[in-house]
């Protein structure tokens, strides 16, 4: 939004399984609410909101057990589809694939982020796709997200004012995520400086010199 870069947010499932600290409802309704969440969040901070079909069973330990529940092509192709319909020049990571995201929803989804980074921009995975007029797309860069900025390679001020609003990029941010109710999501609006970065994993051989951009 500050950079006036048009953006999209992916997410494998709509959280059904998970719990819900402000209602009753579980399962298919609590998905539904989770859904409307994240289309709240998006009308805050401006982005596009993408599914997969990957269904939110419950806490899982490890992304090889998600991973049997999940029909890991399927999912996969979906993600090549948003990629290849939204084209986009950098995808961002969430999680990193490792047993440090926890649930194991969010592991599988580190792997499988960076696995739809490749295929998307492979004419011969999923060529069917062109037949709804998607055809190969290559990202250059691919990022994972930094807690604390601890090894970032690309770092922003998301302190810095927003003319139209005059709030922060932050107080923004914060007040999308707070959006996530039933999850008991959102931190304080502060204003002032605050580092966020993101630590670059790979990127097109074409691409040289610092990770400044």
């Amino acid at each position: 939004r500050g950079l006036g870069i048009d953006a999209a947010y992916l997410s494998l499932t709509r959280g059904d399984g998970g719990q819900n600290l402000i209602g009753p409802e579980l399962g298919e309704l609590l998905g539904v609410l989770r859904t409307e969440e994240l289309a709240s969040a998006r009308r805050i901070d401006g982005a596009t909101q993408y599914f997969t079909r990957a269904y939110d069973f419950g806490f899982s330990k490890t992304s090889q057990e998600t991973l049997t529940f999940w029909p890991h092509d399927s999912v996969l192709k979906d993600m090549v589809r948003v990629i290849r319909r939204f084209r986009p020049q950098v995808i961002v990571s969430v999680w990193s694939g490792t047993p440090a995201d926890g649930h194991g929803h969010h592991q599988a989804s580190g792997i499988l982020a960076l696995e739809a980074y490749h295929a998307a921009g492979d004419s011969t995975r999923f060529a069917d796709l062109e037949r709804e007029g998607l055809r190969a797309w290559q990202p250059s860069k691919f990022y994972r997200s930094v807690r604390g900025g601890a090894g970032a390679t690309l770092t922003f001020d998301a302190g810095v004012i927003d003319s139209a609003t005059g709030m922060s990029m932050h107080q923004i941010a914060a007040r999308s995520r707070a959006q996530h109710r039933s999850q008991n999501q959102g931190s304080l609006e502060e204003l002032g400086p605050f580092r966020t970065g993101l630590r670059l994993i790979e990127r097109v051989p074409s691409i040289t010199g610092r990770d400044d951009s």
